[in-house]
């Protein structure tokens, strides 16, 4: 994904927009904001991009992106609720993977 940039404001606004309108809920975009941080605050140290594009840690599905997450999680001692292991799932799917479900 070399060259790509998230200009997070404007998603952020578009969401607030579609929310307004009916499109989408705020609690979702409250969450995809909340999985980043969490993603960008504790997993980036060590999880640069070309992590995510290695042929041995590839997840097949968004059950095992999840493991992975929650596995993670757990060794890295974070405590993270299951709310928020969903938010970074969440996240790292729609920026990376792309998975459906």
């Amino acid at each position: 994904m070399k060259g790509m940039h998230t200009d997070w404001a404007a998603v952020a606004a578009a969401v607030a927009v579609l929310a307004l309108s009916g499109g989408v809920s705020l609690a979702v975009a409250a969450d995809k904001e909340r999985g980043r941080a969490l993603y960008e605050n504790h997993c980036m140290v060590c999880h640069t991009p070309k992590v995510h594009s290695q042929p041995n840690r590839i997840p097949l599905n968004v059950d095992e992106l999840r493991q992975i997450v929650a596995n993670w999680a757990k060794e890295e001692n974070l405590h993270w609720s299951n709310e928020e292991i969903t938010d970074v799932v969440w996240y790292l799917n729609t920026t990376r993977y792309r998975f459906t479900k």
